[in-house]
């Protein structure tokens, strides 16, 4: 029988759900983006594809085949996998009678990579064996009734949202069963601290490397391993979302926004909010001062 909720597809009968982030919720490092869950059919295959965002799937009953940079893994009950932005993934039911369901989350935000290498996932090796717990799984149906609601637009119930999402993190950092060594997560973590505290001071990937205690080939090759960009490029964002903020949000001219955030002059920032945004410093500032 299939489940209340479910509607038929084509390859699936499945529940969709969708949320609609506020601006109050966009200023956390995470928020919720979709949810769903399905009942596979023999033929049931996704991809080659990309998503925009990050989304973890968690296998609740059966076996799927998930392709990720060349590799396959044959995932089972309890597992979980996870999709990154810009990558190309493949996941597909094994053509017998085996019954397979799932259920996923899609999400976004700045601080997305380091929750997810927190979690013990990464881009050269996203899934997880042996995840899902019931507590995990009560905290999934929690946070899928709250999407359930009409009003998911009331205050109350974005606040009620927003907890539960956090705390189904928290549950699935807690019941990790691979997670990273200490020892690495406590310099990766440290260095995200001080990049995101210092960034706007002009700080370079050497400063961080010696802070992390290692030298600078060897942490930037281990950092790009656990977040998935380079030092600098991590620095770089930082400025940007920081350029971006005051861009929007102030009266500052550009050259005192390229100074404010660790530019030594207004050409180089001007040409890396370029490269980054894809659109000059003064043209961002119209199109938001337009939309505000």
């Amino acid at each position: 029988m299939v489940p209340t909720f479910f509607q038929e597809y084509e390859h699936e009968y499945a529940e969709f759900l969708y949320d609609s982030p506020s601006e109050f919720d966009k200023r956390d490092q995470a928020w919720l983006v979709r949810m769903g869950r399905n009942i596979a059919k023999p033929s049931y295959r996704v991809g080659p594809r990309r998503i925009e965002c990050y989304s973890i799937h968690f296998v609740q009953e059966g076996h799927i085949f998930f392709e990720y940079d060349g590799q396959q893994r044959l995932l089972g009950p309890g597992d979980l996998f996870c999709m990154y932005p810009g990558i190309t993934y493949l996941y597909y039911k094994n053509q017998d009678k085996e019954s397979l369901r799932l259920i996923w989350m899609a999400m976004d935000g700045p601080g997305m990579e380091e929750i997810l290498t927190l979690l013990g996932l990464s881009r050269h090796e996203p899934y997880l064996l042996n995840r899902c717990s019931p507590m995990i799984e009560e905290h999934i149906s929690g946070l899928m009734n709250v999407l359930r609601q009409k009003d998911t637009a009331n205050e109350a119930v974005r606040l009620d949202l927003r907890g539960r999402f956090y705390s189904l993190l928290g549950q699935l950092m807690s019941s990790s069963e691979r997670q990273p060594e200490h020892r690495v997560l406590s310099w990766v973590s440290k260095s995200l601290d001080y990049i995101r505290l210092h960034a706007t001071e002009g700080i370079t990937v050497q400063q961080v490397a010696r802070l992390a205690g290692l030298n600078r080939t060897y942490f930037s090759t281990e950092f790009r391993s656990a977040i998935g960009v380079s030092p600098a490029e991590y620095i770089a964002r930082v400025r940007m979302d920081k350029a971006k903020d005051l861009l929007s949000q102030s009266t500052a001219t550009v050259t005192e926004i390229a100074y404010s955030v660790g530019y030594t002059s207004l050409y180089s920032f001007t040409r890396a909010f370029k490269n980054h945004c894809r659109m000059p410093p003064t043209d961002y500032r119209n199109l938001h001062t337009a939309n505000s």
